[in-house]
């Protein structure tokens, strides 16, 4: 959004006087300098140096950058960066060489062109004369293509965190495809089941697995929901999971209710319950259990979870790309502000995350 809003406002009539005002100032700070050698002539030197430097700049910035450089070509790179310095080196020894035949410059300014002049055409390009000619070939390139530099590096930048957002939010979607119809093929088995059997809890089943169908559809859609209704969710979603495993699995809850209106980045903490169960019970059912905590200290979230698994599946990789996607987004949403351990034991997971919330 705000780069949709510096685009409107950076319209082409402001383009082109920031442009002419950075080469009106650069054009002064040059004559200051030579205007040191002789305060008239100088500005022969001058207008040599903006043609040369408008020229390698808008060279450089429109089709070296974005096509060469930031692509890693630096080959085409360094012939430019070679090809430009003989460019501004001819244009100073022809002008020099014009000063010295046609005009009568002060004696400092005529010392100068006599230098170069005398170091003919060719000594121009030596690399005697190199060091001292290149240092002052960046000297005046360097303000105007640092600022168009940086601004491609910045432009790079964003493009490359909007490419991630964009790839995380499609993994993100993608991920909500497997959860919903995953919930919504066992979820509905259960209810037939209950239906012929007329069991009580159907109604609050359906209900249940209405709440979850709604957040997940819905409300997750944004960027940051309330922590109550985060919570609210994964508890229809454990109330499901109660029912469809009955006694057979130990499910130990201990979670807070925030009494601040703290939000939370939905689905953040979520992935982590699911594989519990993926790598508990759905994977052994026999003397299988859950623990959860969700504690609320300030504005700072501890949540736990830890289930039981057998020794085989405790060598597997946890988790696979549903965890992954979870650390980039921890990542990107909360820098600095997050602590995930993740422990794979003999006989149990643990994952332990704290998040800052504010």
């Amino acid at each position: 959004m705000q780069e949709l809003e510096w685009d409107i406002k950076y319209t082409t009539p402001i383009r082109i006087a920031l442009h002419l005002l950075l080469w009106i100032l650069l054009g002064y700070m040059y004559y200051r300098g030579y205007s040191k050698f002789d305060k008239t002539m100088g500005w022969f030197l001058v207008g040599k140096d903006l043609v040369a430097v408008i020229s390698i700049f808008y060279i450089g910035s429109y089709f070296i950058l974005d096509r060469y450089l930031f692509k890693g070509k630096f080959l085409a790179t360094v012939l430019f960066v070679v090809l430009s310095y003989l460019w501004w080196a001819t244009l100073t020894y022809l002008v020099c060489l014009y000063l010295k035949a046609n005009l009568s410059p002060d004696s400092k300014l005529m010392l100068y062109a006599d230098f170069v002049v005398k170091s003919g055409f060719v000594g121009v390009f030596s690399v005697k004369m190199f060091l001292f000619y290149f240092l002052d070939f960046l000297y005046l390139l360097f303000p105007p293509l640092s600022i168009k530099l940086m601004k491609s590096i910045v432009a790079q930048s964003n493009k490359r965190i909007a490419l991630e957002r964009d790839n995380l939010n499609l993994e993100i979607n993608f991920l909500k495809a497997q959860i919903n119809p995953h919930f919504l093929f066992n979820t509905l088995n259960n209810i037939y089941r209950m239906v012929n059997k007329k069991d009580e809890q159907t109604g609050p089943m359906v209900l249940h697995l209405a709440g979850l169908m709604r957040y997940t559809l819905y409300e997750s859609n944004d960027p940051e929901v309330l922590l109550s209704r985060e919570i609210e969710f994964i508890r229809d979603y454990l109330e499901l999971e109660s029912i469809r495993y009955g006694d057979e699995v130990k499910i130990d809850l201990d979670i807070d209710k925030p009494e601040k209106p703290l939000r939370i980045v939905p689905l953040i903490i979520f992935p982590f319950i699911e594989n519990a169960f993926k790598h508990g019970p759905d994977a052994s059912i026999e003397s299988a259990w859950i623990r959860i905590r969700i504690k609320v200290f300030g504005e700072q979230l501890h949540f736990e979870v830890a289930n039981s698994c057998t020794h085989r599946l405790a060598k597997t990789k946890f988790g696979g790309l549903g965890i992954a996607n979870i650390k980039k987004r921890l990542l990107i949403h909360y820098p600095n502000r997050h602590e995930l351990i993740i422990k794979n034991e003999s006989n149990e997971y643990i994952v332990t995350l704290k998040l800052n919330l504010k």
